[in-house]
């Protein structure tokens, strides 16, 4: 005994959904029971003016903060970038001088190079540096199977990112779809 057409959906994301129903008032409790059967949460809704017309007030007043401290955020955002950034490329260039010292030994003797090659010419690129640098651990030119093998995620220091040259991924895509 639901009212025609009253069904409406109001939001549903990947595992639920949140429906509108009109009932009758007499026919109320035995929906409850049948939907419970059928594993549906039923709650009562009451309209309150006040409720309502506070709730939209609260809206507003979120969207014109943030409006507010949007600007602020972003002048922020562009002073503090760069600086983060700065500090992330310094780390990175600290790892390669120690993983270089640790792994060849003293006295230091190594050239640091960035390079961004095409996805196209990354193997090619891959097989001259390892013709060029292979003389220097022989092991990393081996594939090892083994189930001792530890990878942590964004270390990059498993068997599958190690090569006979100190080789480190610096991930620039700063484009986020999720912003």
């Amino acid at each position: 005994m639901v009212v025609p057409r009253s069904s409406q959906l109001i939001t549903q994301d990947s595992e639920y959904g949140l429906f509108t129903v009109s009932l009758f008032k007499t026919k109320v409790e035995k929906f409850k029971v049948q939907a419970r059967e059928k594993k549906f949460i039923v709650r009562d809704f009451t309209y309150n003016e006040e409720e309502l017309a506070a709730g939209k007030n609260e809206i507003t007043k979120l969207v014109t903060d943030k409006k507010k401290q949007f600007g602020p955020l972003v002048r922020w955002l562009k002073v503090n970038f760069s600086e983060c950034f700065c500090a992330w490329i310094h780390v990175k260039a600290l790892r390669v001088f120690v993983e270089s010292v640790l792994r060849y030994g003293l006295p230091v003797n190594f050239q640091a190079i960035l390079l961004h090659p095409n996805k196209k010419s990354m193997k090619r690129l891959r097989d001259v540096l390892n013709q060029l640098y292979g003389h220097l651990d022989s092991s990393a030119l081996q594939t090892s199977g083994g189930a001792d093998n530890v990878d942590i995620p964004g270390l990059g220091f498993g068997q599958s990112e190690y090569y006979p040259y100190v080789y480190y991924k610096i991930n620039i895509d700063m484009i986020d779809s999720k912003l």
